[in-house]
């Protein structure tokens, strides 16, 4: 896309494609909600090291007291990091579905005086489907169609030239993303062995920095995963 001699930037470019959609707004919101999770785990943080404080200067049974006081706490902030960790992946997993949805849509939808887009790639063989400019859709060789959402999102990037424009890790982080919702959705905060110990394959089979998640632990095994 790129500015021209109107002075419209790529996020100008980009509004102008998602049409009545308000992503900004959206977005806006997000980061509203984060902020106030963010203050909410510091108030919390500076409760648990008041209270750590107290117990480490009382003792007897109030001294118990504030030990076991000071355990649940801790044992509460685990789950408190798994809401929030769902809620923020929560919003933004749908929240760039959402956008990518609406950008191929309005590359779709682009008509003279404007320059649609010339396709390229395998998916451009298949331009001709009704559903082609769906994200959530995939074509093999001879056209028959699967759900994937991030492989759809990667062959339109492909088919449309968006490739140069978009971050490097890109496709693996969307991965992350969705790969992660998927499992809060299905499983909430505390899932099943066998999920944990799948996604613990997951992450590194795509090379997922280990970084990008926190880790709970109980009995030396993976308990509960944020993100």
């Amino acid at each position: 896309m790129g500015s021209d001699n109107l002075g419209l930037t790529d996020r100008d470019y980009a509004v102008l494609l998602l049409g009545n959609a308000d992503l900004d707004a959206q977005l806006r919101a997000i980061h509203s909600l984060l902020r106030r999770q963010a203050q909410a785990d510091a108030a919390l943080q500076r409760e648990i090291g008041e209270l750590a404080e107290r117990a480490s200067e009382a003792s007897g049974e109030y001294g118990m007291h504030l030990d076991n006081s000071w355990a649940d706490e801790m044992h509460g902030t685990v789950f408190q990091d798994a809401a929030h960790s769902a809620s923020a992946i929560g919003m933004l997993a749908p929240f760039l579905e959402s956008l990518f949805v609406g950008i191929f849509g309005g590359i779709r939808n682009i008509e003279v005086p404007g320059q649609p887009v010339t396709l390229s790639g395998r998916r451009a063989a298949h331009a001709g489907d009704p559903e082609f400019w769906d994200p959530h859709l995939v074509f093999n060789a001879a056209g028959k169609k699967s759900k994937d959402v991030l492989r759809g999102i990667v062959e339109l990037v492909d088919a449309t030239g968006l490739m140069p424009h978009m971050p490097t890790d890109y496709a693996m982080t969307l991965g992350a993303i969705f790969g992660y919702r998927n499992k809060i959705l299905h499983h909430g905060f505390e899932w099943p062995q066998a999920e944990r110990t799948n996604f613990e394959a997951t992450i590194v089979r795509e090379d997922w920095p280990s970084d990008w998640f926190d880790r709970s632990l109980t009995s030396g095994e993976t308990w509960i995963i944020c993100m």
